[in-house]
């Protein structure tokens, strides 16, 4: 083709025809700018193609991640639902002060507050698209910035769940553990995970009664009220955190829709 070209040229100089040959100078100077034109839009359309593939890709690996968060933060505001309610119950008893009549429903309530759960989100796929170039692939801005503030909202609510379980570990327990026979919640003892009772538990309950002597009421609620307290502030964390994932997911359908 380019031998064609330069024989035309070659041709119209011998014979003369200078304004012919500048004319047709010009229209194939034309022709090939069109051509590296078509080639740089045909090799932006492949790009283009290839970058709204990946985004696809990667939109579709996190909606299933903020899928599978939603399902395993719901279990758990069920589980720490109950926990509170627990609290609640536990109370009532104590004011109430019928400890000694109600000693079996005490020893379900002192197992029942102790199981309380934490919310350990999966952030695989988010923690790789924040912390690499494939964070550009994503054309919604504000969905970008919503997965930064997903890690740091994780982060957040990790605090609350370390501290409720350090006073738990250190404050609570030690004041049950002198007071009242814990090994008792052994015959109400569930465990979630234990799907096919495998674990062997106590048959009868403890010979040791127990031993909370009236002065000790106001501090047995004021534990139980710090531990709720506590169980409160990772309660809200979750619910929040629970908006955030439905509001994430909304944005990633409605991107993954456009791409259709």
């Amino acid at each position: 083709m380019i031998k064609f070209f330069r024989n035309i040229r070659k041709s119209l100089l011998n014979e003369g025809k200078t304004s012919k040959y500048l004319k047709y100078a010009i229209g194939e100077i034309i022709l090939v700018v069109i051509g590296i034109l078509l080639a740089l839009q045909i090799n932006s359309w492949n790009q283009q193609r290839i970058e709204d593939k990946k985004e696809v890709e990667l939109l579709s690996d996190l909606k299933s991640e903020f899928q599978y968060n939603l399902t395993e933060l719901e279990e758990s505001i069920k589980i720490n639902k109950k926990v509170s309610q627990s609290c609640i119950e536990l109370t009532e008893i104590i004011r109430s002060n019928t400890i000694g009549k109600n000693s079996d429903k005490v020893d379900e309530l002192l197992i029942a507050i102790g199981n309380f759960n934490s919310f350990d989100a999966r952030t695989g796929v988010s923690n790789e698209i924040v912390n690499s170039d494939k964070l550009s692939y994503l054309k919604n801005e504000e969905l970008r910035r919503q997965l930064s503030n997903w890690l740091t909202a994780i982060v957040d609510c990790e605090e609350d769940i370390l501290f409720r379980s350090d006073n738990y570990t250190i404050n609570l327990m030690p004041f049950l553990m002198k007071r009242f026979p814990l090994a008792n919640g052994e015959l109400t003892k569930k465990l979630a995970f234990d799907k096919n009772n495998y674990l062997e538990t106590y048959k009868e309950n403890s010979p040791f009664k127990y031993n909370l002597p009236q002065e000790d009421l106001m501090e047995f609620e004021n534990q139980i009220w710090h531990h709720k307290h506590n169980q409160d502030y990772v309660a809200v964390n979750e619910l929040n955190l629970k908006d955030f994932i439905l509001t994430t997911i909304d944005m990633i359908e409605k991107e993954l829709k456009e791409n259709e």
